[in-house]
Order: structure tokens, then sequence, then C-alpha cells
């Protein structure tokens, strides 16, 4: 039995070693800022679950949940999960101010950068909010 150990313990301490960092501390998307629609958002998300905010001035705020990473890779991410959004006064749509709806569907998709080169797409609602960024940073870790 000792010589069972001997040998697994050292194959155990190797193939922990030979993992990727990736996989022992798992993907993250984080950053903020603002885009040249005038949107501004926030992004924590790590493992899989976090939160985006977005605020689209005289449209609405979305306040997300974010319930997982539909691909990821060092330059772009695309995930997804549940909103609540809030209609701005003045609206384009017509509707009053205040709470629209919660737990309505999202996607998003981001690439790494700052200003010039990152870039978020909310689609919410079957409507699409993009732009890229003016201020702010993008990092994605995958």
């Amino acid at each position: 039995m000792k010589g069972l150990w001997r040998l697994v313990v050292p194959l155990v301490i190797v193939a922990s070693a030979a993992l990727p960092a990736s996989a022992a501390t798992g993907s993250s998307i984080s950053g903020g800022g603002s885009a040249n629609d005038m949107t501004r958002f926030g992004i924590g998300i790590s493992r899989g679950t976090g939160h985006f905010e977005c605020l689209m001035p005289a449209v609405m705020t979305v306040q997300a949940s974010v319930t997982g990473i539909d691909s990821i890779d060092s330059a772009s991410a695309t995930f997804h999960g549940a909103a609540a959004i809030n209609l701005s006064e003045g609206n384009p749509f017509g509707l009053p101010p205040g709470p629209m709806g919660k737990d309505i569907p999202f996607t998003a998709t981001v690439l790494a950068g700052g200003p010039g080169t990152g870039f978020v797409d909310l689609e919410i609602l079957g409507m699409t909010f993009a732009g890229t960024l003016v201020h702010g940073q993008i990092t994605i870790t995958p």
C-alpha cells in the first residue's frame, strides 16, 4: 500500500502542475466605461456568473445577472443571463418611465481593449445596442 501512495502522490502533483492557470482560476470578464453611442457600462464576471450593467441615456437602464459564458478567448467573449429594465423618461418607445420588466433574457458580446478597440454589443428585447469604447477598458481572461 505504501508503494502505491508513493506512486499516486507524485502523479497528482505533476498532473495538477500541468493544468493551465485558467483551469485553476476560471474565466473572467471585467471592465467598464463608455462607448461611442453614449452608453455607459460595467462588467464583473467570474467563472461564468456575475453582473453586467448598462446605462443608455434617454433610453433605458439594464441591470443584469450573468448566468453563463457562451464563448471566450483572450480577445472576445459572449455571455448571457437575465436582466431588469428601467425605461428613461422621454424614451424613444413612447412608454412611461420606470420599470419595464425583470428576468428578461439578454446576450452580450465584448471585445477586449480600451478606447478605439474595446467593444460592447448588448442584444435584448430584439434590439441591438453596440458601441466602441471611448473611455475605459475591457479585460478578458479565458
